[in-house]
C-alpha cells in the first residue's frame, strides 16, 4: 500500500487491498493460503476503521449528538402546524 498522508485515502487503499486479498482466496481454493489471505483481509479492514475513527475523531459523533438532541428540543416549527392550503380552522 502506498503511503498517503490522507487518512481516508488510507482507509480506502486498505479496503481495496482487502477486497483483492478476498478475490485471490477464493481464486485459491481451500487450505492455508486461503485462511492466510482472509485473515489478511480482516486485518486490512481492521487497519481501515482505525483510520476512519482517527479521521472522524472522538468529538465529531459527540457534536452530531447534540445536533440531533438541539433539534429535537426545538420541536416542531410554526410552518409545520399550519394545515395543508394555509388556512387555519377557527
Amino acid at each position: 500500500m502506498t503511503e498517503s498522508a490522507d487518512p481516508r485515502a488510507q482507509a480506502a487503499a486498505a479496503r481495496e487491498l482487502a477486497a483483492r486479498a478476498r478475490r485471490l482466496a477464493h481464486a485459491v481454493g481451500e487450505g492455508a493460503e486461503r485462511k492466510r489471505l482472509l485473515q489478511y483481509a480482516e486485518e486490512l479492514e481492521e487497519q481501515a476503521a482505525r483510520l476512519d475513527a482517527h479521521v472522524s475523531g472522538p468529538d465529531k459523533s459527540r457534536i452530531v449528538e447534540q445536533q440531533q438532541q438541539q433539534v429535537q428540543q426545538q420541536g416542531p416549527s410554526e410552518a409545520a402546524n399550519d394545515p395543508p392550503g394555509g388556512k387555519k380552522p377557527r
